[in-house]
């Protein structure tokens, strides 16, 4: 960690603490998630200084690490405030690992997400009459994205930039378009519509 920025978590030590006294209860719940951001910011530390430093650094791990501690995050809330244009529904059953990079105007709202999920920046994933998405683990929604209705997206899926699913999406693609569809289904070209 360069030292400007080892200084300014140090000073911040008194506003983390109330966070960090609840991370330590529910680090299992947490843990992953640290990891994962920590991993895509090639940030080299234990897990306690790692989270320290996202909480001073990252306003949109914050609204990630008060989805994990669900109504407690109102007890440190108003110490960090949370990004105001992430938002992760509350009752969303969400796997380990999420990352959110740069997710700015990024709506969340699904009925499960999977384990090591990733989302950037202005993506909308909602519902519509037919119910709320479905989504796998290690799946990648890329920036402009849209997901919407109550669709499945399998495992290993990455959704390409600007692309609009109202379909589901099977197992090990690389889906892109408007309407989508399949680019790459276990690593072979198909463009196949969904």
């Amino acid at each position: 960690m360069p030292l400007f920025k080892l200084f300014v978590t140090i000073l911040n030590i008194p506003r983390i603490i109330p966070s960090f006294i609840l991370f330590c209860l529910k680090i299992n719940d947490c843990e992953d998630d640290v990891k994962q951001a920590l991993i895509h910011r090639h940030f080299n530390s234990n897990i306690f200084i790692g989270f320290c430093y996202l909480m001073v650094f990252d306003k949109t791990f914050r609204n990630i690490f008060y989805k994990r501690i669900g109504k407690l995050k109102y007890f440190v809330y108003y110490f960090m405030l949370p990004h105001d244009s992430f938002v992760i529904a509350t009752y969303m059953d969400c796997g380990k690992g999420f990352l959110g990079i740069h997710p700015i105007t990024t709506f969340v709202n699904a009925d499960k997400v999977g384990e090591n999920f990733t989302v950037r920046n202005n993506v909308t994933i909602g519902a519509s009459k037919t119910g709320r998405p479905t989504i796998g683990n290690n799946v990648i929604v890329n920036a402009n994205s849209l997901i919407a209705g109550k669709v499945n997206i399998g495992n290993n899926v990455v959704v390409g930039g600007g692309t609009i699913v109202m379909k589901d999406i099977p197992d090990n693609c690389v889906v892109v378009g408007n309407p989508a569809y399949i680019l790459y289904q276990n690593d072979v070209r198909v463009n196949r519509p969904l």
